[in-house]
This record gives C-alpha cells, sequence and structure tokens, in this order.
C-alpha cells in the first residue's frame, strides 16, 4: 500500500472534532501563507482497549501585518512561523516575493501580493526612465 493510500485511510478515521478541523483547513488553505510546515496526523493507540485513534496536527496561524517598502503600506496575512522566519531572513516581504517562484507560494494572497510589487516597481523604473528622457537635452 502506498503512503498516499494509507494517508487516506486514516483520514476516514479522524476523530470527530479533527473532521471538522481539516475541512476548516481544506476552505482556507489558499488564504494562508503556509511556507514548509507539514500538516501531520497523529495515530495514537491505547494499549488496553487496543483502540486507535488518529488526530490531526496543524501548524499554528499567526496574523501579522507586514510592511511593503515598494508599496508604501502594511499588508495583514496570515501565515506560519516558518514562512515568517524565511521573510526575516530574506530581509523582508518584498524581498522574499520577489526572490520565490510563484509555484512555491502556495497562496492566493501572496500570489496577487508579488503581482501588485512587480508592476509598482515597473511603474516606478518607467516614470524614472522618462524623467530622465525629458531632463536630456538634445
Amino acid at each position: 500500500m502506498s503512503k498516499f493510500a494509507s494517508a487516506q485511510e486514516l483520514l476516514k478515521q479522524l476523530v470527530p472534532y479533527a473532521k471538522e478541523g481539516f475541512a476548516r483547513l481544506e476552505a482556507c488553505r489558499r488564504k494562508v501563507v503556509w511556507g514548509n510546515s507539514p500538516i501531520m496526523l497523529r495515530v495514537r493507540q491505547y494499549p488496553k482497549s487496543k483502540d486507535k485513534r488518529v488526530s490531526l496536527v496543524m501548524p499554528q496561524w499567526h496574523k501579522v501585518n507586514l510592511y511593503s517598502e515598494v508599496l508604501n503600506r502594511k499588508v495583514p496575512l496570515t501565515m506560519t512561523n516558518s514562512t515568517l522566519r524565511m521573510i526575516e531572513d530574506m530581509g523582508g516581504l518584498d524581498s522574499y516575493l520577489l526572490k520565490t517562484p510563484e509555484s512555491k507560494l502556495k497562496s492566493d494572497t501572496t500570489s496577487v501580493l508579488k503581482w501588485e510589487v512587480l508592476t509598482t516597481l515597473r511603474r516606478k523604473r518607467h516614470i524614472e526612465r522618462m524623467a530622465q528622457l525629458s531632463g536630456a537635452k538634445w
């Protein structure tokens, strides 16, 4: 049996409150900035009753306001600890968005933000070029 098939079997055995948590997680997975934080299934087997319980271990989410220098405003985001550390290591929100490929962002929010940052940078560069051209004397 493959790992995927065994995971599917474990998901069927989730305790009721974990099923609700998994449903919430699936509903908002594209709104949260994940990074490399995994969702884990914990299997507990009780020795006396021989019961097996499967529960869901979700990463912690934090609501943060990060400042974008390019956009010149604070951006409200929901993200995991690992992503926040990654953003700090890369030097800020703008550099994280510009250096990370689109396939690794895994969030609609960050995809839209990356597009905004890129268009703002292009607009600023265009304005600077036009200012240089109008200032140059022929």
